[in-house]
């Protein structure tokens, strides 16, 4: 008899660490109730599963049939989850808002005295053994990275992605607010797939089922068909 679930165990196999989460604007909410429908599924997988494996009318083989065809309905519930799907959209939608707010760079030199500096710099950066890391290392100064992203790149020594890496990481520097939220609902996006995953074998497991290489859902005693390995 596969082991029923406990509420305790489901919430804490599934995306634990969401209790942490937010609720300060719509993606938070949407990775919330991804999580809550997940955690949801699975409960209802074993409750179903307890009314199969208490039904004195059926055998055991007949309770083994009606748990594998409920694995069947929820693997391919979750193979295109929708609550998951609400929740990347909202993400990717929060991802492109906070990276629309750090747009803002140095700005070019301006003046006989800023442009004479700018021009300096690039020639003592140029004669560094590594520029870019050179540049790398002095982002918190505007006149530094100025005088490098307003010319081109050869005269900092200096190539194309060179000059992008310096782009992004001032950028980064600039907008430490924006890159933190960013962080925060790319990683917990991450959590909620791992979740997801964690989810799906949960109910293979508590269904004696298991998916096979032609992405089918087949009970563990049955056979493997046209020898495909499972």
């Amino acid at each position: 008899m596969p082991k029923q679930l406990t509420d305790i165990e489901i919430e804490a196999r599934i995306a634990a660490g969401s209790v942490r989460w937010p609720s300060t604007a719509i993606h938070w909410q949407r990775l919330k109730e991804a999580v809550a429908a997940a955690r949801a599924l699975v409960t209802a997988v074993d409750a179903n599963c307890r009314a199969v494996e208490q039904d004195s009318d059926l055998s055991p083989e007949g309770i083994y049939r009606k748990r594998a065809e409920i694995g069947r309905r929820a693997v391919g519930e979750l193979s295109d989850f929708t609550p998951l799907r609400s929740a990347e959209a909202a993400v990717s939608s929060a991802v492109s808002l906070f990276e629309s707010g750090m747009v803002d760079l140095p700005k070019a030199p301006a003046g006989i005295a800023e442009v004479a500096l700018a021009q300096e710099l690039r020639t003592h950066i140029r004669a560094q053994e590594n520029p870019a890391g050179f540049v790398l290392s002095h982002l918190d100064d505007v006149r530094v990275v100025g005088a490098v992203l307003y010319a081109p790149g050869f005269l900092s020594g200096l190539r194309d992605e060179g000059l992008n890496v310096i782009r992004d990481r001032a950028r980064s520097a600039l907008h430490p607010e924006q890159v933190l939220y960013r962080k925060e609902a790319e990683e917990a996006l991450d959590v909620l797939r791992k979740g997801i995953a964690a989810a799906q074998r949960m109910i293979l497991a508590r269904t004696e089922t298991r998916i096979d290489r032609d992405d089918k859902v087949r009970g563990i005693r049955d056979p493997v068909p046209g020898g495909l390995a499972a």
